[in-house]
This record gives C-alpha cells, structure tokens and sequence, in this order.
C-alpha cells in the first residue's frame, strides 16, 4: 500500500488520519504541534520534520488545516510542500477555503509538475471519527482515482465535481446553509421556552416532521443544557459565513439570511465563544432575551 502523507491533525485531521492507520495505510504526519504527532506514533505514524519532508516521503500527501491563511501557509511557507512536489507527486487539500484559494495552491503544485485535488468535507468530529464524511472533491481525476482508497475509509461517499474551485464552492454553500439553519433552531428553541413551550417537546414534534435532520437532533439535546463541546468550533463556521458571503458577493446573489447568521456568529465570537462549537450561536439568542 502507498505511503501517505498526512499535515495537520486538529479536531478533524487527527480523526481522519487515525482512520486510515486503522485500516493498514502507511501514514507519515506532520503537524505544528509535535505532541500531537506523537499521539499517533502508538497507531503506527510515521514523523516527518516538515511539510516538505512529508511530501519528499510520500507519493501523495493530504492537508486539513484551519482556514485559507493556514492552507496558504502550509504549501508557500519555508519548507514547505512546495519545496518537494514534483511530477510523480499528488497533493490533496481538504480543507475548508475559497475557491480562489485553492486556485493559488493548484496553479503553484501544477507549476511544480505535481497534481492537485482540493477535497473538503461535509460533516465534523463524530463523522470523521466513523469514517461518515462526505468528500467533495475536484482537480485531477487521475489523482481522485488513486485516493480513492483514502478516501473511501474518511468518508461514506465521495463526489468529484470537475475543476479546481467546484469543490470548495459546494463546501461553502453547505455551511452556509448549516450556519442559517442553526441559527433559525436557535430563535425556536428559545422562542419556545419563553412561550411555555418545552424546548425538549420541540425537538420530539420537529423530528417528527418534514424539516427533521440530523443536525436538529444530535444539536438540540446538547444545546438545551449548555453542553458546546467542539466538534465544529463556532471561529471557523463564521469564516465560512464569512467565505460564503463572498462568494455570494462574486456571483451578485443577494443572502440576507447567511448575512444575519454570520452577524450572529460574529456576535458570539465577540462573548468569547468561538472555541466552543458552532450551536453555542444559540447563547446569543439567549442574551439577548435576558436583556429584553
């Protein structure tokens, strides 16, 4: 089996990269923090010393990193992988950036010689730890055809959607709507408490119904006792609020809607949620009836 390389090993990464050493994949890691590494020697990682060796070691090398700086960073940056990528060589961007972004760090990989995929996901730390992830990817088929191991243990279906940039697209209109929808089931949960309505009852009658999701019903239970623990930190649902947003500005599409979530995710970033996950967006509904 092909060595991969694997940088960054957040919340998401370290899931994803655990899921292919549990499936007999070669994985050489690479992260900021090195004890993060460490913890995945034990499951059979290999260390590399920098995102350039990783690459050097690697036929192909997977990135998920926090935001377009941290994705720009990782590929430009001295020793980076740009330092390494050559004809032979594949690199696979998975994380959540523009599609101008992902524009740059294909143009400079395909300069190298080397081939370019951006694959970002759909679904957050419970997804990727299941290896239930939903990969949407786009660039060089031949490159998805040969990650397509990969790929199927991260994930429970991959599409490829053609050029560079169509793949961050689609990842940004979907948190977009995820960052709507949750800010509207926010306004319902309080509205209503405030009613005399049980909040627990609501959540019973809306997966009863023709809006129940999955979302609504693994977010409600832990929003109604203040329980936000990461599994999508609420700081980078904004920023894809915010990427969305841009994208609508790019493609003259008015969303007055996503303008309003993103103001309500920019307010709980302002009380100091942003670590916590993005349903804790709900705290600023409740702020603001407390203060009503």
């Amino acid at each position: 089996m092909e060595e991969v390389g694997f940088l960054g090993l957040g919340i998401m990464g370290k899931a994803m990269c655990l899921n292919l050493l549990r499936n007999g994949f070669k994985v050489t890691v690479w992260n900021r923090t090195l004890s993060k590494c460490e913890e995945l020697v034990e499951f059979g990682a290999s260390i590399g010393e920098s995102p350039a060796a990783v690459v050097k070691k690697c036929n192909y090398t997977v990135a998920m990193v926090s935001d377009p700086a941290a994705a720009l960073s990782m590929v430009f940056d001295k020793e980076g992988v740009l330092e390494q990528i050559c004809s032979g060589k594949g690199y696979i961007d998975m994380s959540t950036v523009d599609p101008d972004t992902s524009s740059k760090i294909s143009e400079a990989i395909t300069s190298k010689g080397g081939s370019f995929l951006e694959a970002p996901v759909s679904g957050s730390k419970k997804p990727a730890e299941d290896g239930q992830l939903v990969i949407l990817a786009a660039g060089e088929k031949e490159l998805y055809e040969k990650a397509l191991p990969a790929f199927d243990v991260m994930g429970k279906k991959c599409f490829y959607l053609g050029k560079v940039g169509n793949g961050a697209k689609m990842k940004l209109v979907v948190n977009m709507i995820m960052g709507s929808m949750i800010n509207a089931f926010s306004e319902g949960l309080v509205l209503a408490d405030k009613s005399g309505i049980s909040p627990n009852t609501l959540l019973d009658v809306l997966d009863l119904g023709g809006i129940a999701n999955p979302m609504f019903r693994l977010k409600g239970p832990t929003m109604i006792k203040n329980n936000y623990s990461p599994a999508f930190p609420l700081k980078h649902q904004q920023k894809d609020m915010r990427l969305a947003l841009s994208l609508g500005d790019d493609n003259e599409v008015s969303m007055p809607v996503a303008a309003a979530a993103n103001e309500a995710f920019k307010k709980a970033r302002s009380m100091g949620l942003g670590d916590l996950d993005f349903s804790a967006v709900y705290e600023t509904v409740k702020v603001h009836e407390h203060s009503s």
